[in-house]
């Protein structure tokens, strides 16, 4: 995929357990990762869970530490939870990079818990094409026709101010959600600016050793990947990368 369309790559696991946050992890993670994430806080949260039956409703609060590593320059941030990981990159080169980062966190959270299971593998990729000339509505060559042909239904495109489609796949082993087309930033002003977004949400929701993790990652990528060139003329769009 060509890193200039990418405006956000989000990694989430989930941990069928608590993982260790000790002092010792903590100073080991920001010590690992402190060339790319150096800036780093705690924060209190509080989450509020409610239940509802036939005859009442119960709410459940839970307080717990937060902490963030990230990187003002770049927006890029890590979230350790204390039952998830949470990776959010503004700025992505490529996928050798990201994986680095990836090893570095998950190494550290294994060796202090070997036996922590991963229960939900989520991986997330965020293209918006943005191209500064041209009709809005014509991707002809750049976009596969069947992801631009729901624009024969609108009779007024002046008048449009939003389209986007949703496809869901349940593969073998993991799940798909792909949301694409005129989402619109300036919404809901009428569509006046050339962009297209390219949402794929690949998760897993098998329990995995931690060890593995990074195996169940690059399955994902490589979803994603393909479908983005299945998307795509992608030799067409390298036209306007920035």
């Amino acid at each position: 995929m060509p890193g200039n369309f990418l405006k956000q790559v989000i990694l989430r696991l989930d941990f069928s357990g608590e993982i260790n946050r000790s002092q010792q992890v903590l100073d080991n993670i920001k010590r690992v990762v402190s060339d790319i994430l150096p800036e780093f806080e705690a924060r209190d949260m509080v989450t509020v869970e409610m239940t509802i039956d036939q005859t009442q409703k119960t709410t459940k609060e839970k307080r717990f530490k937060s902490f963030f590593l990230r990187n003002n320059t770049t927006n890029n941030s890590l979230v350790l939870e204390p039952n998830a990981i949470i990776l959010e990159l503004k700025k992505y080169n490529n996928y050798e990079e990201f994986k680095g980062l990836v090893q570095k966190v998950i190494q550290n959270l294994g060796e202090q818990s070997p036996s922590i299971k991963v229960s939900r593998t989520g991986l997330r990729y965020i293209n918006q094409i943005i191209i500064d000339e041209g009709d809005p509505f014509d991707w002809t060559e750049l976009i596969k026709a069947p992801l631009i042909c729901s624009l024969d239904f609108v009779e007024n495109r002046s008048e449009l101010s939003r389209s986007v489609g949703v496809i869901e796949l349940n593969k073998s082993d993991y799940y798909v959600r792909f949301m694409y087309g005129w989402f619109n930033s300036e919404s809901p002003n009428p569509i006046a600016k050339k962009e297209f977004l390219l949402d794929y949400d690949c998760y897993s929701k098998n329990e995995i050793d931690i060890s593995s993790i990074i195996g169940q990652i690059y399955i994902l990528h490589e979803e994603i990947k393909n479908l983005f060139d299945h998307s795509t003329y992608k030799e067409n769009l390298q036209t306007y990368a920035r």
